[in-house]
């Protein structure tokens, strides 16, 4: 029913906006005439992406549901956690960091927009370094009671492909590999950490619930 509905506003949305309802179910390489492999690192990423949202939510709730205190306090922690990385999802998804600001700003009226570009681009990263900034210190606790070196390495990674988008020409040597290679290895690090913590906390859950029975 949900997914019914979400159907029939996305069809009367789209209607208003004048944009084909084709526009939103077809593939995109299909409408662009690009090869099957085209993007093929980028939606391995979202994949990824997807994967450390659901894991991370999913056991949230599930500890939530079963555990004590002491596992809530952990339900907590992952559901903030796949909150973010479903923000940051819905992010690399859509492009938003690339598109938030083209509504109130003409890049075409620009010689050179690289730099407009890179600085709203900038912006939008300043605001995610903060959100993890504040969520490291909330659950500075709790990470430390994980393998967070896994963690920090995902966020190495982050900030090497983040410097190499906003601060280096895109004509740079090995430009794209750099950039979207760190991108991919952070997410699948980050994907690698949460899987951990979920494990880790499930299986505590259930050692506790079998030792209730004997």
């Amino acid at each position: 029913m949900p997914t019914t509905i979400f159907l029939i506003v996305t069809q009367i949305i789209v209607k208003i906006q004048g944009i084909p309802f084709y526009v939103l179910v077809v593939d995109p390489n299909e409408m662009g005439k690009l090869p099957p492999y085209t993007g093929m690192i980028s939606m391995l990423g979202i994949l990824f992406w997807c994967a450390s949202a659901a894991t991370s939510i999913f056991s949230s709730f599930l500890l939530q549901k079963k555990g004590g205190l002491k596992s809530k306090k952990w339900s907590r922690f992952l559901l903030f956690s796949g909150c973010i990385t479903l923000i940051v999802l819905l992010d690399d998804l859509f492009q938003i960091h690339e598109y938030y600001y083209r509504s109130f700003i003409d890049l075409s009226t620009f010689t050179n927009p690289s730099p407009i570009k890179n600085l709203f681009e900038s912006i939008f990263f300043a605001m995610y370094a903060i959100i993890i900034l504040i969520y490291l210190l909330k659950f500075k606790s709790l990470f430390q009671k994980t393998n967070y070196t896994i963690l920090l390495l995902s966020l190495f990674f982050f900030v090497i492909s983040t410097i190499v988008d906003v601060a280096t020409p895109e004509k740079m040597f090995l430009h794209s590999t750099i950039e979207e290679g760190s991108k991919f290895l952070g997410i699948v690090t980050w994907f690698s950490y949460f899987i951990d913590c979920c494990y880790e906390q499930v299986q505590h859950l259930i050692i506790n619930k079998n030792s209730e029975f004997t």
